[in-house]
């Protein structure tokens, strides 16, 4: 049981961390000169580096990532006594989750096989875009991440 316990802390700070850094990019207190910046760094990543050696590393971050995601999953499915709206908000987040990672597979497939450096800046700048309605998708999928996480924690840790 320590494992899971010490696994299930592992994913809080993973889930928090991944909804921080969403939410620093994302949210509302950042203007358009950061948001510029940050887009001008994605632009340049994709002008010095080719698309596959982008594609991936971004391919191996999301399978680990996803590999976490879903060993926590499994935990807070098999340890945690969750109530029905708790039931719900888990089988709808994993629900997100698969349509998220299927979207993000698609956009790493269009990155892994551009060619140009200009294009490969245009896929880089589409793939990282906060205003598309996918990003809001993964807003949702990371905040519901973060609250699985904290009922993992609160049933092994503190039971």
């Amino acid at each position: 049981m320590l494992g899971i316990q010490c696994y299930a802390i592992f994913w809080l700070l993973v889930s928090g961390y991944a909804l921080q850094t969403l939410l620093v990019h994302t949210g509302p207190d950042i203007d358009d000169e950061e948001r510029k910046q940050w887009q001008d760094e994605i632009e340049s990543m994709g002008k010095f580096m080719s698309g596959r050696g982008i594609g991936k590393m971004f391919l191996l971050m999301s399978m680990a990532l996803l590999m976490i995601d879903g060993l926590g999953f499994f935990f807070t499915y098999q340890y945690a006594e969750l109530r029905p709206w708790q039931q719900w908000a888990f089988y709808f987040v994993a629900a997100a989750l698969i349509v998220d990672s299927l979207v993000d597979f698609y956009r790493m497939r269009k990155l892994l096989a551009a060619n140009e450096p200009d294009e490969i800046a245009h896929r880089m700048s589409e793939y990282m875009d906060v205003t598309s309605v996918w990003a809001n998708l993964s807003m949702f999928v990371v905040g519901g991440k973060c609250l699985l996480a904290v009922v993992l924690v609160l049933w092994t840790v503190f039971r």
